[in-house]
């Protein structure tokens, strides 16, 4: 079944979509609604192995988050094109006639606040804050590159500065999203691409600088991948902990995430718009709070009798909307967990 066939039958077939839950502090997340699947066995079915693991070599340091301490403000705003170091990119606001008014906040944790500072860089003070479930910013101008990370200027309500964009993403009603063409032809490449293990295919689909956020478990911490040679990355990251043995799961793209979106991407059979179809499990399956408002498909392979249905695996596929195009922005992997 073609990823373009699944998502329509689902789409003509249940008329509905769930709407993502984002953050809820410190408490322990409530279970988003599933389908109706077969109880857990007794606790002492066990479920199949995890794969071994690899040596490991230090990973890169992921991309810096926008601190939340307050630095000095400089005397005097320099102009944008006074700022050392930065580059001018295209207007953000204006760039496709696609492009949401609206922009939301992402990948800032319940806890945090993103920062707006008084102009495009940490080096600037901050001026004020915009919370993590903010779906109302607007871009307001041209963008600049500083460190490797577009700053833009943003307007909510009485809050005006700058922004890293790498916390923003495009909202975008989850109406929409389920029924946009655009997404049916990005999954049905990102199926392709897999298949084929082409990574000029998977570059294609992957923003260039917001790059690729990986979880093998959804609780665990982010791998972070670039769109260039992704499958062929000689790296060997550390991926989390595997569940139930609590041991590190090491190995480089192809050696980890290869084989389980084969296994849980390509043979999926079952396939749910902003909602998490998943087997029988005693723990969460949920999304990380600071993912909200992230809209998804989420890719559901049964288990087998074999393993009284435990060794079942989805694979939630994170898609935002950037400057009016769709990027795969996220891997969420789930399985049974003891």
């Amino acid at each position: 079944m073609t990823v373009r066939a699944a998502i329509k039958n689902f789409c003509c077939g249940l008329g509905m979509v769930l709407l993502l839950t984002g953050c809820g502090g410190a408490a322990e997340p409530t279970p988003v609604p599933t389908l109706a699947l077969p109880t857990s066995p007794p606790a002492t079915t066990e479920p199949p192995p995890e794969p071994t693991a690899v040596p490991t070599v230090t990973p890169p340091a992921a991309p810096e988050a926008v601190p939340t301490s307050t630095v000095p403000s400089p005397t005097a705003v320099p102009s944008a094109t006074a700022v050392p170091g930065a580059t001018a990119v295209p207007p953000t606001a204006t760039i496709s006639a696609n492009d949401p008014a609206d922009y939301a906040t992402i990948f800032v944790e319940p806890t945090d606040v993103l920062n707006v500072r008084s102009g495009p860089g940490v080096s600037f003070g901050i001026v004020g804050t915009i919370p993590p479930t903010a779906t109302d910013v607007q871009i307001t101008g041209n963008g600049h590159v500083v460190a490797g990370s577009t700053w833009v200027p943003v307007q909510r309500g009485a809050v005006s500065g700058w922004v890293n964009s790498r916390f923003l993403t495009g909202f975008v009603p989850d109406s929409e999203f389920c029924n946009d063409s655009s997404v049916t032809q990005l999954l049905e490449r990102l199926e392709t691409a897999v298949a084929n293990q082409d990574d000029a295919a998977l570059a294609q689909l992957i923003h260039p600088e917001r790059g690729l956020r990986v979880r093998l478990l959804w609780y665990e911490a982010e791998t972070n991948l670039d769109n260039n040679n992704l499958l062929s990355d000689p790296t060997s990251y550390n991926w989390g902990s595997a569940a139930g043995s609590g041991e590190a799961i090491l190995g480089t793209p192809a050696q980890v995430l290869l084989p389980r979106l084969q296994t849980d991407f390509l043979a999926a059979t079952e396939m749910a718009c902003n909602e998490i179809f998943h087997g029988p499990t005693t723990g969460f399956v949920v999304l990380p709070d600071a993912y909200a408002p992230l809209n998804f498909i989420s890719f559901y392979r049964p288990g087998t009798n074999e393993f009284d249905g435990l060794n079942w695996g989805t694979w939630v596929v994170g898609v935002e909307q950037w400057q009016g195009q769709y990027y795969l922005s996220t891997l969420v992997h789930y399985q049974w967990e003891p």
